[in-house]
């Protein structure tokens, strides 16, 4: 399934190895047809990566981002892990109060925003919240820019997969919310856990509608490295948008969460005769716990099965069904613990 590549140390690593192994396989697919193939990500991810080196970062380097779901996200996102910077990911739903905890709690000194997005001004509220700053942070837009260099200028790649470069912030037991700590190492054995499970093959299509900045964006993401499928990203998710972007590139396999899975269903009552996405193999997601009767009802009236898992930012992937696994077990467990579980 995964040519060997759960194996990578970094996700650096893993970029580059699945760019060696399936260069011309398409990666990315967004809702306005624009791909990236393995080698496309891979190449430009460096270029990227350059660009911010020459900004001023570097191994070490704490970078808070809050965009949304677009290549620029994740391309930035992967330039970063090129250079062993830390990242603190921030759903793009949340605000001041959340972003400047976030902002202040890791001592940030990069924040990358999107400007203005989706009727709101991520930057200004960045920079309001950084004005009494002794030092303040350095803010890049990076909606539809990416910085640019030349790959030469880089310092090798860092090697160490157990060094602390991920921090994902949570509910905790205060007031205040919790920053959990990952590696490159705990994000590549989640996605493992996840990729074994689901037994995803290079011709499925997947899909990324929640959002990347979720602990689940770098697991789904390092899932589709390793086995070597693509998939359509949505940026702003309503469910016919989503459908119309599914059907137009072939998604064989969607989902997110509970709450996912019943605006699919009830889609897919408005045209009850007719399959929703003809192409669709299978849900899958996690997040919240799914009532055996949602899974019948998909199943029953969508002709699909729905893997449904169970993991937390501490621990992004503890157990998940999949496609072998029986309806009953389907629809009454969150499925068995993924390989690499202890």
């Amino acid at each position: 399934m995964s040519e060997g590549l759960e194996n990578s140390t970094t996700l650096w690593e893993l970029v580059e190895r699945r760019a060696a192994a399936s260069p011309d396989r398409v990666l990315l697919i967004d809702e306005g047809g624009r791909t990236l193939t393995c080698q496309e990500f891979r190449d430009r991810a460096e270029r990227v990566a350059a660009g911010f080196h020459a900004l001023g970062v570097e191994h070490g380097t704490r970078v808070t981002w809050q965009v949304p779901n677009r290549f620029e996200t994740i391309l930035a996102s992967f330039a970063l892990a090129r250079l062993g910077a830390i990242q603190n990911p921030i759903l793009h739903l949340y605000r001041h109060k959340e972003v400047g905890y976030a902002i202040g709690a890791t001592d940030a000194q990069v924040v990358l925003t999107p400007g203005e997005w989706n009727g709101f001004d991520y930057r200004a509220m960045v920079e309001e919240l950084v004005a009494d700053r002794a030092s303040a942070p350095q803010v890049l837009d990076i909606f539809a820019e990416l910085p640019d260099g030349d790959p030469a200028s880089l310092p090798p790649a860092p090697t160490e997969g157990d060094e602390i470069r991920w921090v994902y912030f949570t509910s905790g037991t205060t007031s205040d919310p919790k920053g959990v700590r990952h590696s490159d190492r705990t994000l590549i054995t989640g996605a493992n856990g996840l990729a074994v499970a689901l037994d995803m093959q290079p011709d499925d299509i997947g899909s990324i509608a929640f959002p990347f900045a979720h602990i689940a964006g770098p697991d789904y993401f390092g899932m589709m490295l390793l086995a070597g499928f693509g998939a359509v990203l949505i940026e702003a998710f309503t469910p016919a948008g989503a459908v119309a972007a599914f059907n137009a590139h072939g998604a064989t396999m969607a989902g997110g969460s509970t709450a996912f899975y019943q605006m699919y269903l009830a889609e897919q009552r408005k045209q009850p005769d007719t399959p929703l996405i003809p192409s669709l193999r299978k849900l899958s997601g996690g997040g919240a716990p799914m009532p055996p009767e949602v899974y019948e009802e998909v199943k029953r009236e969508m002709g699909i099965q729905i893997c449904h898992g169970y993991g937390m930012t501490e621990c992004p992937m503890i157990c998940m069904g999949g496609p072998h696994d029986t309806d009953e077990q389907l629809a009454n467990t969150v499925g068995k613990p993924v390989v690499g579980l202890e």
